[in-house]
């Protein structure tokens, strides 16, 4: 028995899917089913019922599980512990973030830097769903993002940390005839142009819209945030985007954008929350910079 075989047979045991743990662990299915089984023939109990549904702990099993899961656990805190008192976590920091919060995120890393002065820190800037896949092929580690219950659930080996709950709403420049409304009707934004931010919940938010209310004259998307608030301002067009983000612009004295909910669509709620993996090499530092990112937002907003 080894540490692999326990790390497969764990991964497996949580997602009860062999093609899921490989997706996760970045393995091969043959390397992850070979595994488990020399696993299995070593400790002389099946740990697994393999069936069309996936791969289900056998009750055998499960007793086994919680032992490896304890195992894992103090491997953890001793690479933790080795990398603290080595200074391994001198090191860098990958942080991808939708364009939200900036303001916090900035304020976060000069304070996070006084206590980790020689952590190097780097910022992308993306879309909830690019982000999603850079933290799978461990290209960041850890992401600022959108998303709602069923993608929690469809992404179960991933952590959410919840920052915000909120909603999709409109955007307009602060000269905009509509920036006295507090809300607007959905029937009335289809006389309006929209500009949008390559972000997959403002795009399934559009989708539905479309569907259920009729199609939106979208002039174009773009991942530049200062093109997208250039075509507000000179009132070109308005954009659709969450919540989240007017706090911080109505926050400053001189914004100039406003809010307008809109009523008569019925949405989904919206969440807004750092992502990062389990099985996260850095996760110490990760953990104390989300603790200190969601300090930073509770002294500004609540």
């Amino acid at each position: 028995m080894n540490i692999e075989q326990i790390q497969y047979a764990v991964e497996v045991a949580k997602t009860k899917s062999i093609s899921a743990a490989s997706l996760s662990l970045h393995v091969t299915q043959s390397a992850i089913s070979q595994s488990i089984t020399n696993l299995e023939s070593e400790l002389g109990i099946k740990l697994f019922t393999r069936s069309r549904l996936g791969a289900l702990p056998t009750p055998e099993g499960k007793n086994i599980f919680i032992k490896m899961v304890e195992i894992i656990s103090r491997l953890q805190e001793i690479r933790e512990e080795a990398d603290n008192q080595n200074g391994i976590l001198k090191r860098e920091l990958r942080i991808a973030a939708i364009p939200i919060g900036m303001d916090i995120l900035i304020d976060t890393i000069s304070s996070f830097k006084k206590d980790f002065p020689d952590v190097q820190i780097q910022i992308t800037e993306k879309g909830s769903g690019d982000i999603l896949n850079d933290i799978y092929e461990k290209k960041v580690d850890i992401g600022l993002i959108g998303y709602n219950d069923k993608l929690r659930k469809r992404n179960s080996e991933l952590i959410f940390t919840r920052i915000w709950e909120g909603k999709i709403v409109v955007f307009v420049g602060k000269n905009s005839p509509l920036a006295s409304l507090k809300k607007i009707h959905a029937k009335e934004l289809l006389k309006y142009p929209f500009v949008l931010y390559h972000e997959e919940y403002v795009h399934e938010f559009v989708d539905i819209f479309s569907r259920s209310i009729g199609p939106i004259d979208v002039w174009f998307k773009t991942n530049n945030t200062r093109a997208l608030t250039r075509a507000l301002k000179d009132e070109l067009a308005i954009t659709a985007g969450y919540d989240f983000s007017f706090l911080e612009v109505s926050n400053k004295e001189s914004h100039d954008l406003s809010l307008v909910e809109v009523e008569g669509f019925k949405q989904d709620t919206k969440s807004i929350g750092w992502i990062q993996s389990e099985n996260e090499n850095n996760s110490l530092l990760s953990k104390h910079f989300i603790n200190r990112y969601i300090n930073e937002f509770l002294v500004r907003y609540l």
